[in-house]
């Protein structure tokens, strides 16, 4: 159980490199707060000295307080991140009530350890079934209490994996956020600033959501593993941790990024269910086109078949319908036609040409 702590080192090793990164993108970050506030400052001097009548005492100080504010935040930038990193998970298991401390959320060798705390009574249970003669009788039970207990296990690992990318992301955004903040101090990179922002909160909604779920299935799996203890784990006990285990998974994969999309501005769509749709629909659509390239063959099947009946038939054939002699008088008439047409513009080609020889002897 103590080798899962690895996962732990490592994650304290990657938040404490990102975390210095606020201490090493500092200078960067003053000089560009001062380029903008220079650019700002003298932008609206010359708008202030262009103005016939304005108050420029009060733009002064709305400035002066707006340049102050953003100095503040920015100056704090690390301290105020971790406030609200914090204030997340808190809201988090306050609304689990779960017994959990705030820093075992920042273990994700802590959630992986319950998993496998919760399926070791299947893993004992399968033990006392091992033996030459026990072991031949007992295959099916065996296969399948070893198949709830790799599904319980794999449960919690996908869920801690989930944990470590949700708080390595928030620390991302932050960290990006204390580059990109200097720009709201000029009105035309604003929108920078704002997006980065919007980020940082959706990730600490994803963090918040994550503390709930991990509270509430910590707290189950930790009762279900003191129920089991010292109980001989059958099939039918099996089964039903292991659609917990499940259910919980999809809970902690979906429910971050479904309470993400309300500062979005509406539910997101996992890439999993996109890409399901995506592949049914492509199917749907190669099915159908095929029945159609199959329908247009036969028809064109079909009729060539037609055409080539009818070319067998003999032209004074008595058996003929009175609709094929019409249909045949139909065609002689159109024939006559185009040949009485060819022959008018024949002949009046001729008489063109006729008639050119005498202007032109």
């Amino acid at each position: 159980m103590g080798d899962l702590n690895v996962v732990d080192r490592f994650t304290e090793t990657f938040l404490a490199f990102i975390d210095s990164g606020f201490g090493l993108l500092g200078p960067d970050v003053g000089f560009l707060i001062r380029i903008l506030v220079t650019i700002d400052i003298v932008l609206a001097g010359l708008a202030w000295a262009m103005a016939a009548d304005g108050d420029v005492i009060a733009s002064l100080l709305r400035k002066v307080l707006y340049v102050g504010a953003f100095a503040l935040i920015l100056n704090h930038y690390a301290v105020l991140a971790d406030i609200i990193f914090a204030s997340f998970i808190d809201l988090g298991l306050t609304a689990s009530a779960a017994p959990i401390r705030p820093d075992d959320l920042l273990r994700p060798g802590f959630v992986a350890n319950t998993g496998v705390t919760a399926a070791h009574p299947i893993l004992l249970d399968i033990q006392t079934l091992i033996g030459f003669p026990e072991i031949v009788v007992n295959a099916v039970e065996i296969a399948i209490l070893l198949l709830a207990w790799l599904g319980v296990v794999a449960a919690f690992f996908v869920l801690a994996v989930q944990m470590f990318v949700t708080l390595v992301e928030f620390k991302l955004m932050a960290l990006a956020g204390f580059v990109l903040v200097p720009f709201a101090l000029w009105t035309r990179t604003t929108f920078l600033a704002e997006r980065v922002l919007g980020n940082v909160m959706a990730s600490g909604v994803k963090v918040m959501v994550l503390a709930v779920v991990i509270g509430i299935g910590s707290t189950i799996f930790a009762d279900v593993a003191n129920a089991l203890q010292g109980q001989e784990v059958t099939i039918a006990r099996a089964m039903p941790l292991l659609l917990a285990a499940f259910s919980l998974l999809g809970i902690g994969i979906h429910g971050p990024a479904v309470a993400s999309g309300l500062i979005a501005g509406g539910p997101q769509l996992d890439a999993g269910a996109a890409a399901g749709t995506a592949r049914r629909a492509r199917g749907f659509l190669a099915g159908a086109l095929g029945i159609a390239a199959a329908g247009a063959a036969r028809v064109q099947d079909t009729a060539s078949g037609a055409a080539r009946a009818a070319a067998r038939l003999p032209a004074g054939s008595h058996d003929t319908s009175a609709t094929t002699d019409r249909r045949g008088a139909g065609a002689a008439v159109r024939d006559a036609t185009r040949v009485a047409d060819g022959g008018g513009a024949f002949g009046a080609g001729s008489a063109t040409d006729r008639d050119r020889r005498k202007d032109h002897p």
